[in-house]
């Protein structure tokens, strides 16, 4: 009888063992599910550098949604949207200013590149409106620094440097040549 209590008591310790050994593994799997398949937030700021847009005073841009790639995913598979519709914005306002254009839930991950199409530019000359054309449209720029890390649970931000030249005249007419730069911040 002495040998049956002697075994018993030495299962409980080998017993509470492999207990705590298969909670660390259990939250050890929790963690990194997490933070791998867990969402966190992308917040899309643009900014526009002090440059001299020669006689215009005001520029404004009509953009599309914009979409990231996942570093991880294919070419064409890999694009979310980060700013679910696009809009007008005027980047006077945004000179020397980082302005929120959006914030989107996203998987965590790497994002390497982001996409926009500008759909129409309006730029102000003498007081007068003008509509300009964008040589190719549609912008995709890779994003410095190896891209923007979203962590799950956490706020992530990715700065849009948009320095736009003026070219042209009234009576030429007006081209916008964008100079674009992305990086988290």
């Amino acid at each position: 009888m002495l040998d049956l209590v002697l075994s018993v008591t030495s299962v409980k310790p080998l017993f509470w063992g492999v207990v705590v050994v298969a909670i660390v593994v259990i939250a050890s799997v929790a963690v990194f599910a997490y933070f791998s398949y867990g969402s966190g937030t992308l917040r899309i700021q643009l900014t526009d550098p002090p440059v001299d847009w020669g006689g215009a005073t005001q520029v404004y841009l009509n953009f599309s949604a914009i979409e990231v790639h996942r570093a991880d995913a294919g070419n064409e598979s890999g694009w979310f949207t980060a700013v679910d519709i696009g809009g007008w914005i005027n980047l006077t306002q945004t000179l020397d200013v980082n302005e929120t254009i959006g914030d989107q839930n996203l998987q965590a991950g790497k994002y390497n590149l982001i996409r926009l199409e500008i759909l129409e530019a309006k730029i102000t000359v003498g007081g007068i409106n003008f509509t300009a054309t964008v040589p190719n449209g549609t912008l995709q720029i890779a994003i410095t620094e190896g891209g923007v890390q979203v962590n799950a649970g956490q706020m992530s931000t990715l700065l849009i440097e948009l320095n736009v030249k003026i070219q042209g005249s009234e009576t030429s007419g007006f081209h916008l040549v964008p100079d674009v730069r992305a990086a988290p911040v």
